[in-house]
Order: structure tokens, then C-alpha cells, then sequence
């Protein structure tokens, strides 16, 4: 008898083999793609993870700069209670961001309003709004601490030449929140305003035409369709600002260094205070690492304030 030896036709075979060939090539870029994402990673685990983990377990012990910690409980925290450079902090911080984040969302909403229009030097004026967020913060600290410097100031110099006296505004309180007011809502209005700029850009012009031909003006087009279509804007940008004013550090501390002792507690934030305890003299890293969690727990809170008031305050697209 003859053999027959039946053959798959080799279109069949290809066929069979393209899945198991696209799930190795899956399989390999999938381990590539780990590959790449490992730095991510282990940066995350180093400097996040075990940095966050390593706080906690330190705020239960007193450690200064030098040598072994040592195991103390909560006495760190009992010790939160009746810091007095604490509250001054505290209070210094929830009232600096009470002030910043309305005044960076007006700024921003008025300068992304303005760039909405065609005007003479329309260019020139968007990259002035920009110009803060490009340039080196610690220059624009410095810059203005010159302008308000007491005795030789460009301030002092125009209030004198209006007539006025020359204002201390490094020795008092107001003096230095309106100083650190105006640094930081310089320093912050620029994002905000290109956030805020581009959520108008989104609302459709027939709303406008429609509530023109209803007989709206455009003060009641602003308050009644641009801040409700803008609110999910407007509310990224509060909380940015807000997070961002309550871990401020950088202007107070090259304003008003510690060696200012009469005017430093004046502009004493909450992450300030947490750098004189862990950074200077000898350190107290245990109780630092305390404060740090506190204000970790005051922004976590905030947020989830502001995010439950979202659901009052805040209209997204979907919801008609």
C-alpha cells in the first residue's frame, strides 16, 4: 500500500502560529515597558514611600541631628499641644492662604478675562502674564523685598513722594502679610490664568449669543454662564492654590531669615517652623517629623473639604 502523508496547507499553519507569535511580542514589550518604568518606580519607593513611612516611625522618637533615635511614643504629639511657635505658625499659614487663593483667583480670572479680547499689545501682555512662572522664584523674593525695604525701597519712595511717611513693612504683622499677599500671588497667577483661559475657550459661543439675545449684558453673561461653565476650572485652581499656599516655605524664609528674630515670626509658616526644628541648632528631627504629619493631616482635610463643597458649587458638563 502506498503512504499518504497529509500536509496542513502552509496559510493554515501561518494562521495557527501569528497568536502565539503576538503574545510573545506582547509579552516582551510588556517586560520592556517595566523596564523603562522602573527608575519611576524605585524612585517612588525610595523617596515617597519609604520617606513617608520613615517620618511617621520618627515622629515617635526624639532624634537630633546626630546619633541613634531613641523611642518616646507620643510625646511629640502631646508636645504639639503647647507649642505656642506652633500656633503663631498655624495661624500665620491658614492666614496667608485665606488670602492668597482669593486673590490669585481674581487675578487669574482677570487677566484670562482680558485675553479673551483683541486689544493693542495683546501679545506683549500674555507673555507679561507668563513672565512669573518662567522666572526664578528666589530672584522675584529678592526683587521685591527690595521694593518694600523700609528705608530705600521703590515703595517707601513713591508713598513718600505722594506725600505719605515711609511704612516699616518688615516690623509689623499686615506689614509682612502684605508683603508675602503680593509675592506669592505674583508668583502664582500665571498657571492659573492660562488653566482659567483655556476652560473659557471651551464654553461655546451660542450660549453667549443666545443670552445676548435674550437682552443679557455682559456683566450678567460673566456672573451667570462664565463662572458656572468655568467652576471645574475654577475649582482645579483653588485647590492647587490652596495645597500649594498652605506648604509655603521659600518666601518667607529668604524674606525673613531666622537671624531676623524681631520680624521672622511675623511671616513663620507651618513648613518654615518644621525646618528651624529638623535643620537648625542641633536639630530636633523627632518632633519635626510631628509637625510634618500634622500639616500633612490639615491638607489632607482641607481637601477633602473642598471636595465635598465641590458637589455644591462646582457644574460639569454631564449635569445638564
Amino acid at each position: 500500500m502506498t503512504n499518504l502523508t497529509l500536509r496542513r496547507p502552509e496559510g493554515v499553519a501561518d494562521g495557527l502560529r501569528r497568536p502565539a507569535v503576538r503574545r510573545k511580542l506582547a509579552r516582551r514589550d510588556t517586560r520592556i515597558g517595566f523596564l523603562f518604568l522602573l527608575p519611576l518606580f524605585a524612585g517612588l519607593l525610595v523617596f515617597r514611600f519609604y520617606g513617608f513611612g520613615y517620618n511617621v516611625w520618627l515622629s515617635f522618637n526624639k532624634a537630633g541631628a546626630f546619633g541613634r533615635a531613641r523611642f518616646t511614643g507620643l510625646d511629640n504629639y502631646e508636645r504639639l499641644f503647647s507649642d505656642s511657635q506652633l500656633r503663631i505658625a498655624l495661624v500665620n499659614t491658614f492666614k496667608f492662604t485665606a488670602i492668597v487663593v482669593p486673590g490669585v483667583v481674581v487675578v487669574s480670572l482677570l487677566c484670562a478675562t482680558l485675553m479673551q479680547y483683541r486689544f493693542r499689545g495683546q501679545s506683549a501682555f500674555r507673555a507679561i502674564v507668563f513672565l512669573p512662572a518662567v522666572c526664578l522664584p528666589t530672584a522675584a523674593i529678592l526683587l521685591f523685598g527690595w521694593l518694600f525695604q523700609t528705608r530705600y525701597g521703590l515703595i517707601n519712595a513713591i508713598i513718600q513722594a505722594a506725600g505719605g511717611s515711609s511704612v516699616s513693612w518688615f516690623g509689623s504683622s499686615a506689614g509682612v502679610t502684605v508683603v508675602i499677599t503680593v509675592i506669592v500671588v505674583f508668583l502664582s497667577f500665571s498657571v492659573p490664568t492660562i488653566i482659567l483661559y483655556a476652560g473659557m475657550q471651551e464654553i461655546s459661543s451660542d450660549i453667549y449669543e443666545a443670552a445676548t439675545i435674550d437682552g443679557a449684558g455682559s456683566v450678567r453673561r460673566f456672573f451667570s454662564l462664565t463662572l458656572p461653565l468655568l467652576s471645574p476650572s475654577l475649582f482645579f485652581v483653588v485647590l492647587t492654590t490652596t495645597i500649594g499656599t498652605l506648604k509655603l516655605f521659600d518666601v518667607a524664609y529668604v524674606l525673613l531669615p531666622p537671624e531676623q528674630s524681631a520680624s521672622v515670626n511675623f511671616g513663620l509658616t507651618a513648613v518654615y517652623y518644621y525646618y528651624q526644628l529638623a535643620f537648625l541648632n542641633v536639630g530636633d528631627r523627632g518632633y519635626a517629623s510631628a509637625v510634618s504629619l500634622l500639616l500633612f493631616v490639615l491638607i489632607l482635610a482641607v481637601s477633602i473639604v473642598l471636595f465635598r463643597l465641590q458637589r455644591r458649587f462646582v457644574h460639569y458638563g454631564e449635569d445638564g
